[in-house]
């Protein structure tokens, strides 16, 4: 029954992709360890009431670029790890598609920022809307990353991610040592870096495909794709972050601040375990079926990291953000240990669902998310204005549990795998920590040859 995940091929074919994966999920925690420094130095420099504001700012935005984006990341991806000389095709074609898309965002944005900012001060909406443009870079950064995975190039990827929160770290600290950081600095800061990771990324993509003519033909075949993972992204973005979009509405930027902490902390394990689902996806899907024992392997992993990463933030939660933050963020402790649950069975569940889009399988993904996106909205209306950070807190770990099981039964459903392979093995388990420490090392021995292409 769970034939093609066994043998020296499996093995052999596993084991590049476990070196990719590692390097991911090392980079990965180095991004959130300066995610910490740089929260840390927006904490202890503008207080919950400035981290508020830069919350509501950012992640609007960031919302209104999900939710225009079409799926195109995914569609790209899986189109270009089934088809290497499509590159230039595609990237041509997707820019077109992704323009028109991106001015409609933006005016929508326009629209709704004083509905979605109604709790916060005007100067707050005026930098919202400064920063509306950058919905355009999102879209196409987006696509840019989505071929660069496409490619299996996992180094330029991780690079990529990377200098972002370094740039990010290293311009907040100049800016707080010469006394100027505010939240507008903030704001251009990561406007500046999301540009510079854009610019990056379509010189390397431009210089390795070319800019080849548009293919209307590819075009409808990889929108039809990424329409079916749409309802998935917009689904997973409203279950994640619909919480920090709607509290700016119903509550002061204060309690925005302290639960932006608390998301921010219990997303750290979902961080670590996104960083491998997105190198899962084009590896599965190059490898066909054999892709199915990467996709166990690293729901297993991720359950190993996420109970050691939570298990931890749950009993020190008061001790860490007393000593890290500072005593105006004690409230945050409660949100954190009430998030924490359901962090890591999301996290399992984006293992799970990106293995759904390796097996050609986006609208089956899409089902899992609409169902926690429909949870997190009714829960924040009913709950939200009388129960405050806590009601939020506890309405997303409610939604994030039930993605996990319902991505756990569509996955078994699709790829026909008996429920003890999705069980750990103990003896894999305890082994883990010799296993990444032996892959995280140069060796020849442990290189690999890719798998064939398609399934």
């Amino acid at each position: 029954m769970l034939k093609g995940l066994t043998g020296r091929k499996a093995a052999a074919i596993g084991g590049g992709f476990a070196r990719h994966g590692v390097t991911t999920v090392l980079v990965t925690a180095a991004t959130m360890a300066l995610g910490l420094l740089t929260g840390i130095l927006v904490a202890r420099t503008i207080g919950p009431e400035g981290r508020g504001a830069l919350t509501a700012v950012l992640t609007t935005i960031q919302m209104l670029g999900w939710l225009f984006g079409m799926g195109c990341g995914k569609a790209v991806t899986y189109a270009l790890s089934r088809d290497h000389s499509a590159g230039g095709r595609l990237l041509s074609t997707w820019v077109l598609i992704l323009l028109p898309l991106a001015g409609l965002a933006i005016a929508t944005g326009y629209l709704l920022l004083p509905l979605l900012l109604a709790a916060q001060p005007v100067q707050t909406l005026e930098l919202a809307r400064l920063y509306l443009p950058m919905i355009a870079m999102a879209l196409l950064a987006e696509l840019m990353l989505g071929l660069i995975l496409g490619d299996q190039d996992f180094r330029s990827f991780n690079a990529l991610n990377f200098i972002q929160p370094a740039g990010v770290a290293t311009l907040y600290a100049i800016l707080w040592v010469a006394g100027h950081f505010t939240v507008e600095a903030a704001v251009i800061v990561q406007a500046a870096m999301s540009t510079l990771v854009l610019v990056v990324a379509t010189v390397l993509l431009v210089r390795r495909h070319g800019i080849g003519r548009p293919d209307p033909a590819l075009g409808r075949q990889t929108v039809w794709y990424a329409l079916r993972t749409h309802g998935d992204v917009v689904g997973g973005v409203i279950t994640q972050r619909l919480d920090l979009l709607i509290i700016p509405a119903f509550l002061p930027a204060v309690q925005v601040g302290l639960y932006a902490l608390a998301t921010s902390l219990s997303w750290l394990i979902v961080s670590l375990s996104s960083a491998l689902a997105t190198v899962v996806m084009p590896a599965a899907t190059r490898r066909g079926q054999s892709g199915r024992a990467l996709v166990l392997n690293s729901l297993q992993v991720t359950f190993a990291i996420g109970g050691l990463l939570g298990g931890g933030l749950f009993v020190f939660a008061d001790i860490a953000i007393g000593l890290v933050y500072g005593a105006s963020f004690a409230d945050s402790a409660l949100p954190l240990r009430l998030l924490l649950p359901g962090a890591v069975l999301y996290a399992a569940a984006s293992i799970l669902l990106n293995g759904l889009y390796a097996e050609n399988r986006p609208f089956t993904a899409t089902m899992a998310n609409l169902l926690g996106m429909l949870v997190t909205l009714g829960g924040l209306l009913l709950f939200l204005r009388s129960g405050g950070i806590l009601a939020a807190a506890i309405v997303s770990t409610v939604a994030y549990t039930l993605v996990f099981a319902t991505a756990a039964t569509l996955y078994r459903r699709a790829t026909g795998l008996p429920w003890r392979v999705f069980l750990p093995d103990p003896a894999i388990l305890a082994a883990l920590p010799r296993r990444l420490l032996a892959l995280a090392k140069p060796s020849p021995a442990t290189a690999a040859p890719a798998g064939p292409a398609g399934k």
